[in-house]
Formats: C-alpha cells, sequence, structure tokens
C-alpha cells in the first residue's frame, strides 16, 4: 500500500482476513486502500467491521470520519473523529480531521481548538495550519489567519502542494481586508 498499489494491497488485505478475519488492523487498512481507489463506501464498511472487532481502534474511527465527511455526512464524521482523539489525544491528524469536518459545519472557533490540539502534538503539521487559517480568516481575525497561511506555505512548499496558490490568494484578500 504504501508503494500506491492500491488494488494489490486490498487483494493482499483480503487474503490475511481469510488467516485472520477478527483482524481489526488489517480491516481499516484495507479501508485505507479501498478509499485510495474511490471506494467510499466500500472502504466505510471496511472501517465498520475493524471497529466491530475492536471499538478501541482510534485510527479506525480517524478514517471513518474522513470517509463519512468526504460524503457530506459531516455530523456522523464528527461524531467518529470525536471517538478517535477521545481513544488517541495524542494523534494529530485525528484533530486536524476532526477540525476540518467542524470548519465544515461553519463551526470556526471549535474548528480552531481541534487545530490547535492538532498542532500542539505536531508543530509541522502544515494542514492543521492550512485549517486554521481557514478558520481564523472566516473569524475575520486576519493577521493570525495570514501568519497560519504563511505557516503552511512555509511547510507545505517542500511538498510540492498545489494548496500553495490557493494559501497566497487568501492571503492577498485578508491583507486588502486589513487595509480596508
Amino acid at each position: 500500500m504504501k508503494a500506491g498499489f492500491y488494488s494489490d494491497a486490498v487483494l493482499a488485505y483480503d487474503r490475511a482476513l481469510e488467516l485472520d478475519p477478527d483482524n481489526s488492523f488489517v480491516w481499516d487498512n484495507r479501508g485505507v486502500a479501498l478509499s485510495h481507489l474511490g471506494l467510499v463506501e466500500e472502504s466505510q464498511e471496511s472501517f465498520q467491521l475493524a471497529l466491530d472487532y475492536d471499538p478501541s481502534n482510534a485510527q479506525a474511527w480517524s478514517n471513518l470520519g474522513v470517509a463519512l465527511a468526504s460524503q457530506y455526512r459531516l455530523e456522523e464524521a464528527l461524531n467518529s473523529l470525536d471517538q478517535a482523539v477521545k481513544l488517541d489525544e495524542s494523534n494529530d491528524e485525528a484533530w486536524n480531521n476532526r477540525g476540518t469536518a467542524l470548519l465544515a459545519l461553519k463551526k470556526y472557533r471549535e474548528a480552531v481548538e481541534s487545530f490547535d490540539k492538532a498542532l500542539e502534538i505536531n508543530s509541522k503539521n502544515p494542514q492543521a495550519w492550512a485549517g486554521k487559517g481557514s478558520s481564523l480568516g472566516f473569524l475575520k481575525q486576519y493577521q493570525e489567519a495570514i501568519e497560519c497561511m504563511e505557516r503552511f506555505i512555509d511547510l507545505a512548499s517542500a511538498l510540492d502542494s498545489p494548496q500553495v496558490e490557493e494559501a497566497w490568494a487568501m492571503i492577498l484578500e485578508w491583507k486588502i481586508r486589513i487595509k480596508g
């Protein structure tokens, strides 16, 4: 799966599940591979089976939340992500994903809090910086939003992220609003 051969990964996970059908870790990873293939409903089923076998699998809760959010089932996604961070408070990606769901729900202050938690755990999480910046922009806290987006740009430029240009555009817009 790490090499990007998702179809092959699904087949390998299916074989592993023939040997150990109750393995929550394998069901979860199978769901991730399926999501990379664009098979969202199938990935959700895999994540749900992972949770049926191990309800304390925080990563499966987080992955299920992302899958639900991709279908705009945001309240359900938020419930899954709440469960993920409850089970593993040190998972910066789960906090980031929770912040993203809150941002989509237009709960900007709560989103900032989730992004802050993600950044406390991993200050080099570019997506958390971008999410926090976007949330602050909606709260009209433009100077802090600009600082967050600049941090995102610093981190994401090394990754050649297409979101960098969008971040620059947001910064320009916020600077115009500051000058009023």
